[in-house]
């Protein structure tokens, strides 16, 4: 038996072109996935990938349509999930299977099996490329779903049967994605970076992503807005790091690595394995600047263990913090764990001085905000501005997600996931003169929970209304005064879907 098989990125419900990396970077997710399907079973199955980070929801369904595939793998998150059924519809039109994976699918696997007859099954693991792998060998070979790992799918009685979901570690299974999936596409991803951030690089870059590690140190208390699925620290062998690099690199032109490893100050042993690792012709192709490396990391990681040199001498050039707030009455409220304002000027001091640029982040809206808080935030973004320099500042509103501590104080007050019990939420929203009653808890329930399609737009609303002391429409305002001023210093703006 053969199979066709297209895996496809979900594109955002409207363009985003206002977000800061829009566009730049290929979803690695689903070429890693075509990649280990390839490897485990070659010519047996025909493979298409297609990314709507640079295609319209059209286009993607037209390609559905002109490939017949007899499965369709589909990556969403909670922004662009209503994208994914639109697409999943199309491809069970066309005959084929329709199996979701990603963030959102994976947090409500049988709510979407129950609501979405266009949804065969849903895959719910971090670590995916395993259970896909076991997912495509069982259609090929007629074996029973049961066995499948992470799995969720309808029995022939219609029931949905969810499968158990181990977790696997990156160092035994991280297969680095073929960029050959996507060649044709990889000169559209660099003029999209060039346009936006072009002006920091002295040479031409073509950007990649790599996901050799997982996880943040601020897992065992994650931030009030985190929706990722699984924040332990896992990490991949550093000699894959260096052969995806030196791959990419040698056989495709990409000379600016984005490791989106959640919180590179994570695992400090990881950090230096790496450094340790750097094979001799890498280490001079970053001395000689023609290899740069971008991370994710927290203010707090870098002013510790020198992680500020240690990036520098991992070639890394440009940091994206999350800096939140400028208040410390916000910071708190954002669960940021001991990261204070005069700490996120700090660690950006740190790397301006080694030569390294930011991408800063703020949000409106944390639970709590009252005009003067944010008042202090933007203080503390003008004063930023004027003291170092960042290649980019994005400003966001504040959105709750599913599986985030914002979701526990929105709709799982009675069955939280991040907080203790409901005293404990009592007790936070205490802490920042808040109080829902339990009129208004049940209102919220009916409007958001047992949903698996949910509405961005409601969500940021009726967040600010009842987990805030100022306005959506104040908030939104305070965005587009920050944006003004951010511009006036020649930086880049922008901000997240939503």
């Amino acid at each position: 038996m053969s199979l066709k098989l297209m895996l496809v990125n979900a594109p955002n419900p409207t363009e985003n072109a206002n977000a800061s990396n829009y566009a730049c970077y290929p979803h690695i997710g689903i070429v890693q996935l075509a990649t280990a399907v390839r490897a485990a079973y070659g010519d047996q199955v025909t493979l298409r990938v297609v990314d709507g980070g640079i295609s319209s929801t059209a286009h993607v369904q037209d390609a559905v349509r002109d490939f017949e595939p007899d499965l369709v793998g589909i990556s969403a998150l909670t922004p662009t999930y209503g994208e994914a059924l639109r697409i999943a519809e199309t491809a069970k039109r066309a005959g084929a299977q329709v199996v979701l994976g990603d963030d959102h699918p994976g947090f409500f696997p049988r709510l979407i099996l129950e609501n979405r007859p266009a949804v065969d099954c849903v895959i719910a693991n971090d670590v995916g490329e395993v259970p896909f792998v076991e997912f495509v060998g069982a259609l090929l070979k007629g074996e029973p779903l049961s066995a499948v790992s992470s799995l969720s799918y309808r029995d022939d009685n219609g029931s949905v049967i969810v499968n158990p979901s181990p977790t696997y570690a990156l160092r035994q299974q991280n297969t680095i994605p073929d960029l050959e999936f996507i060649r044709p596409e990889l000169p559209v991803y660099a003029e999209n970076y060039r346009a936006q951030f072009g002006h920091l690089h002295d040479h031409v870059v073509t950007p990649i992503t790599v996901n050799n590690a997982r996880g943040c140190e601020n897992g065992y208390k994650r931030c009030t807005y985190c929706s990722i699925a699984d924040l332990r620290v896992n990490t991949g062998e550093p000699s894959g790091f260096w052969k995806a690099v030196d791959t990419y690199y040698r056989d495709f032109g990409v000379n600016l690595f984005f490791e989106v490893y959640d919180s590179f100050t994570a695992s400090p042993r990881y950090v230096d394995a790496l450094i340790e690792a750097t094979p001799p012709h890498l280490r001079r192709l970053i001395d000689d600047g023609e290899i740069e490396v971008m991370v994710y990391a927290r203010a707090l990681g870098l002013t510790k263990r020198n992680n500020v040199d240690k990036c520098r001498r991992l070639g890394v050039t440009r940091v994206n913090i999350g800096l939140d707030a400028a208040d410390p009455e916000m910071l708190e409220a954002q669960r940021k764990n001991k990261t204070t304002g005069e700490t996120n000027l700090e660690a950006i001091r740190m790397l301006n001085k080694a030569g390294i640029s930011v991408h800063a982040s703020y949000i409106a809206g944390a639970p709590g905000e009252r005009p003067e808080t944010l008042d202090r935030t933007i203080d503390g973004i003008r004063q930023m501005l004027g003291e170092v320099e960042l290649s980019s500042v994005e400003f966001s509103r504040f959105i709750p997600l599913p599986n985030s501590p914002a979701w526990d104080l929105l709709v799982d007050y009675r069955n939280p996931s991040f907080f203790k019990n409901s005293a404990d939420i009592d007790a936070y929203l205490s802490g920042l003169n808040l109080t829902v009653g339990p009129g208004l808890r049940a209102e919220l329930l009916e409007r958001f929970g047992d949903q698996d399609l949910l509405d961005i737009e409601e969500l940021a609303a009726a967040w600010a209304e009842n987990f805030t002391h100022i306005t959506e429409e104040h908030a939104l305002e305070r965005i587009a005064e920050v944006d003004q001023l951010v511009s006036a210093h020649n930086v880049r703006t922008g901000n997240n879907v939503g």
